[in-house]
C-alpha cells in the first residue's frame, strides 16, 4: 500500500470515527423520546420475529421489509429498548456513509470522495435518520452498492484472453471471473433489486441506470460494447429479485397507501392535467439544499436546508461545474442520480421532505467537494505550491467547523422546537425513567393522551412503554386524564407525565375532584414536568356510594323487564360492573350540552379497545345525539381497578319538548355490545337512565 493510499485510509477512518460519534453521543438524550415511525418499524420487526415473513407490511399506511428484517435481528441480540432501535439504524447509516464513499471513489476521485464523506458524516440530514431509528436509513447503503457495481460494470475493461489458449492463466481466470464487468452489473441487479425492499423512494433508482445507459447511447456509444449481455442479466436478476413485493404489492393494492394525509397530491393534480401543485413541489425540492429545508419538525429544524452558506455555494458550484462537463461520463450519471433521487419529493408534499429524497444523499454530498476540489486546482496554478496547501487546510477547516456548527443544532436547537417533545414522546420517556429509577413497585395509573388503539397511526402508550421502561415488575394502567378517571385499589401512584405544577394538575378531573383530598404527598419529577400523587387508598370509594344511592336505572325496552328494578351494581359480560353515573342537570333547553359521566369497576381482565356508547333516543328509538367514546386502554386495567368516563354531549337545536331516553352500554371493536345481567338473567345490551327532558 502506497504513502498516498494509507493516509488516504487513515482519513477515511478518522471521518467514519466522526460520523460515529455524531450518530452515538448521547444517543438516547436526542431525539428526546420515541416517535410513531420508529415504534411502528419495531413492531413489525416483532411480527418478523413471531413469524410473519413477508415482502411488505400493511402498518403504517405501508411499509417494505427488508429494514424490519434487519432491526429483528437486532432486537433478537440485544432486547427491547429504544437503544436498540438507534443501534440498528447508526449502524446502517454508516455503511451508507462507506459505500457513497466508495461509489464516489471509483466516479469523481479521492478527493471529491473525502469532501463528499466529510459532509455526510455530520450532515443533520443523515445524523437525524440514523438517531431517530428511521428505516430509511437502509436505502443509501444498497443504492451506493448498487451504484457502485453499476459503474464497475460498465465503465471497466473486458479482457479478451482465452483461458483454453492460455492454460497457464486459467486458475487466475476462474478466480477473477467473479470480477468481471458482467459480473459486477449481476451484482448491481441484486442490489438494486434488495433496495425495492428498503423504501418506496427507492422506486426510482431503475430510472437512474435506464437514463445513463440513454445518454451511453448518445454520447458514448462505445461504453456500451460488450456490456449487452450484463444489463440484461442485471436487469432480469433485479426483477426476479422484486417479482414477489411486485406480486405482493398487486394482489394487495390498499396497501401501499400513498395517499395518507394526502401526501400524493401533486401526483395526483399532474395525472389529473393540472401540473401547477407538482411544479411548486419541485421548485421547493429543487432549493432544499441552499434555500428552504424540509417544514416538518420530523425531519429536521424547520426550512432549515441541508447546507450552510459556504456548503450551499458550494454545493451550486459543483452542480454548474457537472453540467458544464456532462458529456463525461462520471458527471452525468452524478447529475442523473441526483435529478432522480428528488422525484419522490417533487411529486408528494409537504415539500422540500428530506425523507422522501433519501435517495439523493449517495451523491449530494460529492457536488460541494467537485467544487473544492476545482478550487484547489485552480489555486495550485496560480499560488506557490505552500501558498495553496495553507489556503486548502485553511479552507477545509473553516468547512467543516461551519458544517459542524451547522449540525450540532440537531443537539440543542431541534429538542426545543415547538410540537418535537409532543411528537416524541419526551414526557412519557421522562416518567419511564423515573419509574425505572424508584425502587417503589407499587402500581401506577398513568394519565396519558395515547391511550386510543383505533387510530391507523398514534400507538397507544402501553407500545411505547414496551421500549421506554426496562422492568417488569411494575403494573401499569393507561387513561386520558382529560376526561376519564382511573382508580386502583389500595395503595398505588398517579403518575401526570405533563403537568408542571400543581395548578396544572389541578385542571385533571381525576385529582381535582379525588385525589387532591385523598393523596400523601406529591413527587415532582426532576428537571421538567412531570407529578407522581401518592394515595393509600382508593380515591372514589366515598363517591361511589353516593353514585350508587342516586343511581336511577331501567332496563332497556327490549329485554321484557322494564316494569322490574335495576339497581346497581349492574354486570356486563361478567367483565365489569356499572356502578352509577353523575348528571347535574337533565332538564335542558334544544341546542344545549350536557356532560354524564358513568362509574365502573373492573371485574376481570377487559377485552382490548373496549368503547362505551352514550345515545339520547327519540320516541321512535333513532339516535338523535350521541358519543361513543372510552379514553383508557382497557386491557391494561385488572380487577377491582375503578374507572370513570365523562361524555359531552349537544342536543340538535330543532328538538320539541319532552323526555328523551339516555342509554349506555359498552363494546368491542367488531361492535359486538357486552350482555347485561343481573342474578343470572339476561338483561340485553343497554341501559336506560334517567332521561332528557327538553323544555323551551
Amino acid at each position: 500500500m502506497t504513502r498516498e493510499r494509507r493516509t488516504e485510509l487513515a482519513q477515511v477512518v478518522a471521518l467514519l470515527l466522526l460520523a460515529a460519534w455524531f450518530r452515538w453521543r448521547v444517543v438516547l438524550e436526542v431525539p428526546p423520546g420515541l416517535e410513531m415511525d420508529p415504534l411502528i418499524e419495531a413492531q413489525i420487526a416483532e411480527q418478523v420475529l413471531d413469524g410473519d415473513w413477508r415482502p411488505f407490511y400493511e402498518a403504517g399506511q405501508g411499509r417494505e421489509a427488508l429494514y424490519h428484517y434487519w432491526l429483528a435481528i437486532w432486537l433478537a441480540t440485544l432486547d427491547k429498548q429504544v437503544f436498540t432501535l438507534r443501534m440498528a439504524s447508526t449502524f446502517l447509516s454508516l455503511l451508507g456513509l462507506a459505500a457513497g464513499y466508495v461509489l464516489t471513489r471509483r466516479l469523481l476521485g479521492p478527493a471529491v470522495a473525502l469532501v463528499g464523506l466529510a459532509g455526510g458524516a455530520i450532515s443533520f440530514w443523515t445524523v437525524f435518520a440514523a438517531r431517530s431509528g428511521l428505516r430509511s436509513t437502509i436505502l443509501p447503503p444498497l443504492a451506493a452498492l448498487a451504484g457502485y457495481f453499476f459503474w464497475r460494470g460498465i465503465s471497466g475493461s473486458t479482457s479478451h484472453c482465452s483461458a483454453a489458449s492460455h492454460p497457464q492463466l486459467a486458475t487466475r481466470s476462474s478466480q477473477s471471473a467473479i470480477r468481471s464487468p458482467q459480473f459486477f452489473l449481476i451484482y448491481s441487479g441484486l442490489c438494486l433489486g434488495l433496495s425495492f425492499y428498503a423504501y418506496t423512494a427507492a422506486r426510482v433508482l431503475p430510472a437512474v441506470f435506464g437514463f445513463f445507459v440513454l445518454y451511453l447511447l448518445a454520447f458514448h456509444r462505445h461504453w456500451l460494447r460488450d456490456r449487452w449481455k450484463g444489463l440484461a442479466l442485471g436487469a432480469g436478476i433485479a426483477v426476479l429479485v422484486t417479482l414477489p413485493l411486485l406480486t405482493y404489492l398487486h394482489a394487495h393494492p390498499e396497501a401501499d397507501e400513498f395517499e395518507f394525509m394526502d401526501f400524493d397530491r401533486p401526483l395526483a393534480a399532474l395525472e389529473a392535467g393540472d401540473p401547477e401543485p407538482a411544479l411548486r413541489t419541485s421548485l421547493a425540492t429543487l432549493g432544499m439544499f441552499t434555500f428552504q429545508g424540509d417544514p416538518l419538525i420530523f425531519d429536521n429544524i424547520p426550512g432549515r436546508p441541508v447546507f450552510e452558506p459556504l456548503g450551499g455555494m458550494l454545493f451550486l458550484i459543483g452542480v454548474a461545474i457537472a453540467v458544464r462537463r456532462f458529456r463525461q461520463p462520471a458527471y452525468a450519471f452524478t447529475l442523473l442520480w441526483l435529478l432522480v433521487g428528488l422525484v419522490p419529493g417533487m411529486l408528494s408534499q409537504p415539500a422540500p421532505n428530506f425523507y422522501r429524497t433519501v435517495v439523493t444523499q449517495v451523491v449530494a454530498f460529492a457536488f460541494p467537494g467537485i467544487a473544492a476540489v476545482e478550487a484547489w486546482h485552480w489555486l495550485r496554478r496560480r499560488w506557490p505550491q505552500r501558498s495553496a496547501r495553507l489556503a486548502l487546510f485553511g479552507g477545509a477547516i473553516l468547512l467543516l467547523g461551519l458544517n459542524l456548527a451547522w449540525s450540532l443544532g440537531y443537539f440543542t436547537i431541534w429538542p426545543t422546537v415547538e410540537g418535537v417533545p409532543f411528537f416524541w414522546q419526551t414526557t412519557l420517556t421522562e416518567m419511564a425513567r423515573y419509574l425505572d429509577r424508584s425502587p417503589d413497585t407499587s402500581p401506577v395509573a398513568l394519565c396519558t393522551g395515547l391511550t386510543y388503539e383505533h387510530d391507523p397511526w398514534w400507538r397507544p402508550a402501553w407500545q411505547s412503554m414496551d421500549y421506554l421502561l426496562h422492568r417488569s415488575d411494575l403494573s401499569l394502567r393507561y387513561y386520558d386524564c382529560a376526561d376519564t378517571m382511573v382508580f386502583l385499589d389500595g395503595p398505588a401512584r398517579y403518575a401526570f407525565p405533563d403537568a408542571t405544577g400543581v395548578d396544572a394538575l389541578a385542571q385533571f378531573p381525576a385529582y381535582r375532584h379525588f385525589l387532591a383530598t385523598a393523596n400523601i404527598g406529591l413527587e415532582f419529577l426532576p428537571g421538567g414536568p412531570g407529578i407522581i400523587v401518592h394515595s393509600e387508598r382508593t380515591p372514589a370509594l366515598s363517591h361511589l356510594a353516593q353514585v350508587a344511592a342516586d343511581a336511577a336505572v331501567a332496563w332497556a325496552p327490549e329485554t321484557g323487564a322494564a316494569d322490574r328494578p335495576a339497581r346497581v351494581p349492574i354486570n356486563f359480560g361478567d367483565q365489569v360492573e356499572f356502578l352509577g353515573y353523575d348528571l347535574a342537570a337533565s332538564s335542558l333547553n334544544p341546542g344545549a350540552s350536557f356532560d354524564l359521566v358513568t362509574y365502573w369497576r373492573v371485574t376481570a381482565g377487559l377485552p382490548p379497545q373496549l368503547s362505551q356508547f352514550t345515545h339520547v333516543l327519540n320516541a321512535g328509538g333513532a339516535i338523535i345525539t350521541q358519543q361513543d367514546r372510552l379514553a383508557l386502554t382497557s386491557a391494561s386495567l385488572r380487577a377491582r381497578d375503578v374507572f370513570a368516563q365523562a361524555h359531552h354531549l349537544t342536543l340538535p337545536g330543532d328538538l320539541a319538548e319532552g323526555e328523551y331516553p339516555l342509554t349506555i352500554g359498552l363494546y368491542t371493536p367488531d361492535g359486538t355490545r357486552l350482555p347485561i345481567t343481573q342474578a343470572g338473567q339476561p338483561r340485553g345490551d343497554r341501559l336506560w337512565l334517567r332521561p332528557i327532558v327538553v323544555e323551551k
